[in-house]
C-alpha cells in the first residue's frame, strides 16, 4: 500500500486554519456572554473581552 506524504501545510492553509481558531473562540465567548444574565444586556466588547481571556487561557 502506498503512502501519501503530503508535505508542510500551503501558508493559505495555516492562514484559513488561524481564521477558523479566532473565530471559533469569539463564538465560544458570544455563546458564554449570551447565557449570562446581564442587567442591560451585551456588547461586543464584552464578548471581545472573554475571547481574550480564553486566549491567555488558552495559552498557558
Amino acid at each position: 500500500m502506498s503512502t501519501i506524504d503530503a508535505g508542510e501545510p500551503s501558508p493559505e492553509l495555516t492562514d484559513t486554519e488561524a481564521l477558523i481558531e479566532r473565530m471559533e473562540m469569539f463564538r465560544m465567548a458570544h455563546a458564554l456572554v449570551n447565557g449570562l444574565t446581564w442587567g442591560e444586556g451585551f456588547g461586543v466588547y464584552d464578548v471581545l473581552q472573554v475571547v481574550r481571556f480564553l486566549e491567555e487561557k488558552e495559552e498557558s
